[in-house]
């Protein structure tokens, strides 16, 4: 399975820009029109909207990358890490995780002593063996030259995880706020959330973008 270099620049710029829209769109619409259809549909920090089906693609690109470099090279690992990657960009399309947490909150109390969102938890070791397998496995494919693409994006995916990580904590603790005047804290609140989704779009865009281009191009089809 391999895609030309043309196409997949292609692909990966109009995912970049049509980021950059939504990021304007959203902030359009929390400033300027909360409250209207437009915020059920456009708001980026609310679940199943446009920029979490990007992520939702970001995460089956990375899977499709990782289930292409197994047909190649047989190895186990990569099939595991494309089933694992399918399953996330099933998650993240369906609300799967947060309505999986939702459950254990609403009728168990097993997670209580955890100080923010609960998914972390329920999902933290295959998290912690699909990002380090797949980071590992690419750090090591890769050249010198071509390996500070995988090392922003690892940055910026662990600040992404900790502005989560932050809300999840200020959603259990509502004393805890940015700043005590109402419209302020909801303002950098969603800015935060905000930043948050965009980071981790970007970071998983990347992160499929060098896997592609190491294993996946046809440079016999420049167009």
């Amino acid at each position: 399975m391999h895609f030309s270099p043309y196409f997949i620049r292609r692909l990966y710029r109009m995912g970049f820009l049509l980021v950059i829209l939504l990021v304007v769109v959203d902030l359009l619409t929390f400033f300027y029109y909360p409250g209207t259809i437009l915020s059920d549909i456009f708001l980026a920090t609310r679940e199943q909207t446009p920029l979490t089906w990007i992520s939702s693609l970001a995460m089956f690109f990375i899977a499709l990358s990782c289930f292409s470099v197994y047909l190649e090279s047989k190895e186990k690992i990569w099939y595991f890490l494309a089933v694992i990657f399918f399953f996330f960009s099933m998650d993240d399309a369906i609300y799967f995780h947060e309505r999986l947490s939702g459950f254990f909150v609403d009728n168990t109390t097993i997670f209580n002593f955890f100080p923010t969102y609960t998914w972390v938890i329920i999902y933290f070791p295959l998290l912690i063996f699909s990002l380090g397998a797949f980071l590992y496995l690419l750090w090591k494919d890769t050249l010198n030259r071509n390996k500070k693409p995988i090392v922003i994006a690892f940055l910026i995916l662990g600040i992404a995880i900790s502005l989560d990580l932050v809300d999840g904590f200020m959603q259990k603790n509502p004393s805890f706020v940015f700043c005590l005047e109402a419209s302020c804290n909801s303002a950098i609140v969603h800015l935060s959330r905000l930043t948050e989704e965009v980071l981790e779009v970007l970071a998983l865009g990347l992160l499929g973008y060098a896997n592609i281009q190491r294993h996946c191009l046809d440079d016999k089809r420049k167009n």
